[in-house]
C-alpha cells in the first residue's frame, strides 16, 4: 500500500515536470484530460448544489459570526505545523518565526481566539505544492479531484506530502497511513467543517460566479491558476500571468479565510 502511494506520488511529480512548456509559457492552463475533468467537475457541482450549498446556507444563517470566526481560527491554528514545515523547506526563516509565534500566541485558547493578529503577527499559509513551485516544478496537467475540486499534478503531490507533514496523523500509531477511528473521524470532520466554512464565507461570490459565467468550468480553471500563481509569488504574480477570464472574484479567498495578499507577508501590505 505504502509503495503504491509512493509510486503514485513519483509518477504525478514526473507529469508535473514534463508538462507542455509551450502551454505554460503562454500563461494558459495545460488541460490534456479536459473531458474527464469536466465530468468530475459536473459531479462536484451536483454535490455542491444539493449538499454543500444548502448546508453552508444554514450554517451561515444559524451560527453567529463570532462563533464562525472561532471555528475558522481553530482550523487555521491546526494548519500551523504544516505551514511551518513548508516555511523551513523554502528557507523563509522570518516567516517560520512568524508561524511559530502565531501558534504560541493562540495556543492558550487552542486557536479559537486569534490573539496573534492583535499582536501584529499576520496570518500566512504555505503548502508543499507552493514549496515545489519555489524549486522550479511546473504546474503539470490540470486535474479536477473528486470532492476536492481544482488542482494540478504538482499540487496533488503537495497534498500527499502535506498529509505526512501533519503531526495529527501520527497519532494513529506511528504512521499517517495507519488507521485509528478517533483520529480519522477528527480529520474527516475537520475537512468537512473547513469546506462548509469556506462555502459559507464565499456563498454569494461563488453563486454569482456560477450565474455570470458563460463557461463555469473554464472560469474556475483560470481562477485556480491565477490564485496559485499569486500565492507562489507572495501575492504578486508576474505581469501577464493567469491569462484572461477572471476579474478577480473569489481568487482572493484562501482556505485560512484571509485575503491572498496577506498570506505571504508578515506585515500588512502597503
Amino acid at each position: 500500500m505504502r509503495r503504491s502511494i509512493s509510486a503514485a506520488v513519483l509518477a504525478t511529480g514526473l507529469l508535473a515536470g514534463c508538462a507542455s512548456q509551450g502551454e505554460m509559457e503562454r500563461g494558459e492552463v495545460y488541460d490534456p484530460i479536459e473531458p474527464a475533468n469536466r465530468l468530475v467537475f459536473a459531479v462536484n457541482e451536483t454535490l455542491d448544489t444539493f449538499i454543500l450549498q444548502p448546508t453552508a446556507y444554514v450554517y451561515r444563517g444559524t451560527v453567529p459570526d463570532p462563533v464562525r470566526d472561532m471555528v475558522r481560527n481553530f482550523l487555521v491554528w491546526l494548519q500551523s505545523p504544516v505551514i511551518l514545515a513548508n516555511d523551513l523547506f523554502q528557507g523563509e526563516w522570518k516567516a517560520a518565526e512568524n508561524t511559530v509565534s502565531r501558534f504560541v500566541a493562540n495556543a492558550p485558547f487552542f486557536g479559537f481566539v486569534d490573539n496573534a493578529s492583535g499582536l501584529g503577527l499576520e496570518y500566512r499559509d504555505e503548502d508543499f505544492g507552493q514549496t515545489l513551485a519555489t524549486y522550479g516544478v511546473g504546474d503539470g496537467p490540470y486535474i479536477v479531484l473528486p470532492l476536492l475540486g481544482p488542482s494540478n499534478a504538482r499540487d496533488v503531490v503537495g497534498r500527499v506530502v502535506d498529509v505526512f507533514l501533519d503531526p495529527i496523523n501520527y497519532a494513529k500509531g506511528g504512521h499517517p497511513l495507519d488507521t485509528d477511528d478517533d483520529v480519522d473521524t477528527f480529520q474527516m470532520g475537520r475537512r468537512i467543517v473547513g469546506a462548509v466554512d469556506f462555502r459559507a464565507r464565499n456563498f454569494d461570490a461563488i453563486n454569482e460566479l456560477k450565474e455570470t459565467s458563460v463557461d463555469y468550468y473554464a472560469r474556475v480553471r483560470t481562477i485556480y491558476k491565477q490564485r496559485r500563481e499569486a500565492l507562489i509569488e507572495n501575492g504578486n504574480p508576474p505581469a501577464g500571468a493567469g491569462g484572461t477570464g477572471s476579474s478577480g472574484e473569489f481568487d482572493q479567498y484562501v482556505p485560512g479565510g484571509q485575503p491572498a495578499e496577506r498570506r505571504r507577508s508578515t506585515t500588512p501590505s502597503s
